[in-house]
C-alpha cells in the first residue's frame, strides 16, 4: 500500500512541471525571439552599396524609409531548433478532500527539466520597426523530480508514520502556437530590439493548457566577416507563465479521489543572453543563441526571406 500511494503520487506531481519548458518556447518562443531581419533595424545598419539589393520593404510606411535605404525583404519563414536544461518550483500545493489527513509532509527538493523543441515561424515586416508572426512548434523532453514524502498508512492510529525520498523521471511531448511581436531600431552599425510573444502548449501528460509570456530585449552590433555582415547580440530574457493547474486521480482502497491544485513557476525567470546572426544573402539569414543561468538554452535558427 506505501508502494502505491508514493508511485501515485509522484506521477501525479511530474506531468505539473513541465509545460513551462514550452514557455521558454514560448519554453518556447526561444527563437521566435529574434524576427529574422530585424538586425537590420530599418536597414540602417548597412551602409549604400552594400552586397543587399533594395528589398520590397514593409508592408505600410515605406515612404517613412530614407532613400537609398536597404531594407529587408517583407516576408519570412523560420526554423528553430532549440535546447534547454532548466530548473523549476512548485508553490501554492493544495490537497482537496480527505487525501490531506494521509500526507503529513512533501518536500520538492530538485526540479530539473530537459527538453528539445523545433519551431516554424512565418513572419512579416509591417512597419519599417514592427515585425509581426505566427509560430507553431512541437517539443518532447524529460523531467527529473527528487522528492520526499512523510505519510501516515494510519492516520487514527500510532505507528502509521511513514518517510520516503525518491527520484522519478517522466518523459513527455505536445505542440505548441503562438504569437509575437517584434520592435527595433537602429543606427549606423548599432540597433536596438524587443521581442513579446505569447504562447500556448498543450502536452500528452497535461489535461489543462498552459499560456506564457516572454518578452527579450536586446543590444545588437554589426561587423563584418569575410564579406558577410554579422550582428552580435547580448540582451536578456524574462517568463511569465499562467499554470494553475488541477489533477484529479483515484487511489487504489480510498472512496475519495485524490485532487491537487499548484502553481508552477520558474526557479529564475530571467535568463542573460548572447548571440550572432549572420545574413549570408538578402535570402538567407541564421541566427545563433546561447542562454545562461536561470535557462541555459542553445538556439539556432535559419530563415529564408521573400516578397
Amino acid at each position: 500500500m506505501k508502494a502505491v500511494r508514493k508511485a501515485t503520487l509522484i506521477f501525479m506531481l511530474l506531468p505539473l512541471l513541465i509545460p513551462r519548458a514550452f514557455a521558454e518556447g514560448s519554453q518556447f518562443a526561444e527563437g521566435s525571439q529574434f524576427a529574422e531581419g530585424s538586425q537590420f533595424a530599418e536597414g540602417s545598419q548597412f551602409a549604400e552599396g552594400s552586397q543587399f539589393a533594395e528589398g520590397s520593404g514593409p508592408l505600410f510606411g515605406k515612404d517613412w524609409i530614407p532613400e537609398g535605404t536597404h531594407f529587408p525583404k517583407t516576408w519570412g519563414l523560420s526554423l528553430t531548433t532549440l535546447s534547454m536544461q532548466q530548473k523549476s518550483k512548485l508553490d501554492s500545493v493544495v490537497f482537496q478532500g480527505n487525501i490531506s489527513q494521509y500526507i503529513t509532509d512533501l518536500q520538492f527538493n530538485n526540479v530539473d527539466d530537459k527538453s528539445l523543441t523545433s519551431n516554424l515561424r512565418l513572419d512579416a515586416w509591417v512597419l519599417p520597426f514592427l515585425n509581426l508572426y505566427v509560430m507553431y512548434g512541437y517539443m518532447e523532453g524529460e523531467t527529473e523530480v527528487n522528492t520526499t514524502t512523510a505519510f501516515d498508512i494510519t492516520p487514527n492510529f500510532p505507528g502509521g508514520d511513514r518517510t520516503d525520498n525518491t527520484t522519478t523521471q517522466q518523459k513527455y511531448h505536445g505542440s505548441s502556437w503562438g504569437l509575437g511581436a517584434t520592435l527595433v531600431y537602429g543606427k549606423g552599425p548599432w540597433s536596438a530590439s524587443l521581442d513579446v510573444n505569447a504562447t500556448r502548449t498543450e502536452l500528452n501528460v497535461v489535461r489543462s493548457k498552459v499560456n506564457a509570456i516572454m518578452a527579450t530585449p536586446r543590444l545588437g552590433y554589426t561587423t563584418r566577416i569575410a564579406g558577410i555582415p554579422v550582428t552580435w547580440t547580448a540582451g536578456v530574457s524574462y517568463l511569465w507563465l499562467d499554470q494553475r493547474i488541477t489533477v484529479e486521480q483515484v487511489l487504489p482502497g480510498l472512496d475519495t479521489p485524490m485532487v491537487m491544485e499548484m502553481n508552477v513557476e520558474a526557479d529564475n525567470p530571467w535568463s542573460p543572453l548572447l548571440g550572432a546572426s549572420l545574413s549570408f544573402t538578402e535570402n538567407w539569414q541564421a541566427v545563433f543563441e546561447a542562454g545562461f543561468d536561470g535557462r541555459k538554452t542553445l538556439m539556432g535558427t535559419l530563415s529564408y526571406r521573400f516578397d
